[in-house]
């Protein structure tokens, strides 16, 4: 997520900053002003303490990435942080118009956000490390988890990258990719691998109480399959190298990455 001299004295917001680790880690590395945000007050306790810990001059406050006047509060920044944030989110537009809004043109933000359909979260998802919940929609992942855990389920959405990317360009970021695997040919064998188990997963898939949840994540799932196999059939029948890196680079991006890593600059 960019080196030193990304911060070197940038001002820096962190939107669901937590324990503040980004904001010490920015402030080492030169930012002249650091602010984080969160919507959890214990968590921002403990991100105070962390700040003066490491005897760092910041500010940390409750606040929402979709509420209305964002930029009146906090100002204008030069680098903005929202990692794991936007899949929580019940207005994704406005979280992306919001982070748009405290940014200066030129200003870079980075973010991360978890890839619904990457196989391995299909099997296990990053949050709750339940299966099949990713190909649910909000209200069915909620029935499913309420399966297995008696609290608040917290995530609204798990939407495509094309989703994420149309948001924000309307917003005024442009956004580009960083995550990036060296070996894809080695990431697709991985895939195919946990495809095949998760074919095996699905017809095990047991849960009396909830049928058409169940029924659900079989459809979708093996609609995943389905897509993937032919994906996977066009690449190696392919004998044009430029197409053969698209469908790689496609199946890698769409099914191997458990986390989209994005930086944006306002234009």
């Amino acid at each position: 997520m960019g080196g030193r001299s990304t911060f070197a004295r940038k001002q820096v917001l962190d939107v669901g900053c937590a324990y503040g680790g980004f904001l010490v880690a920015a402030a080492e590395a030169g930012a002249s002003r650091v602010v984080g945000i969160d919507i959890n007050p214990e968590l921002l306790a403990l991100a105070e303490l962390q700040l003066q810990d490491h005897a760092v001059d910041g500010h940390v406050a409750v606040d929402d990435v979709v509420a209305d006047g964002l930029a009146t509060r906090w100002g204008k920044f030069d680098v903005v942080l929202c990692n794991d944030v936007i899949e929580h989110v019940t207005e994704p537009s406005r979280c992306a118009a919001n982070l748009a809004s405290v940014l200066r043109p030129g200003g870079k933000l980075f973010l991360e956000i978890p890839n619904g359909l990457a196989v391995d979260f299909i099997r296990k998802d990053g949050h709750y490390g339940l299966f099949g919940i990713t190909l649910l929609g909000r209200n069915a992942a909620e029935r499913w988890w309420g399966r297995f855990f008696g609290d608040t389920y917290g995530v609204e959405h798990y939407a495509s990258l094309a989703y994420y990317l149309q948001i924000f360009s309307e917003a005024g970021i442009a956004l580009r990719l960083l995550s990036e695997v060296e070996d894809r040919e080695a990431r697709m064998a991985e895939i195919d691998e946990a495809f095949d188990a998760l074919e095996a997963e699905l017809a095990d898939l047991d849960g009396p109480e909830t049928p058409d949840l169940v029924g659900t994540i079989r459809l979708r799932g093996t609609d995943e399959i389905s897509h993937y196999r032919q994906l996977r059939r066009r690449y190696h029948e392919s004998t044009v190298t430029a197409e053969r890196d698209i469908i790689l680079r496609d199946i890698v991006t769409t099914y191997g990455l458990t986390f989209w890593t994005l930086e944006g600059t306002r234009l």
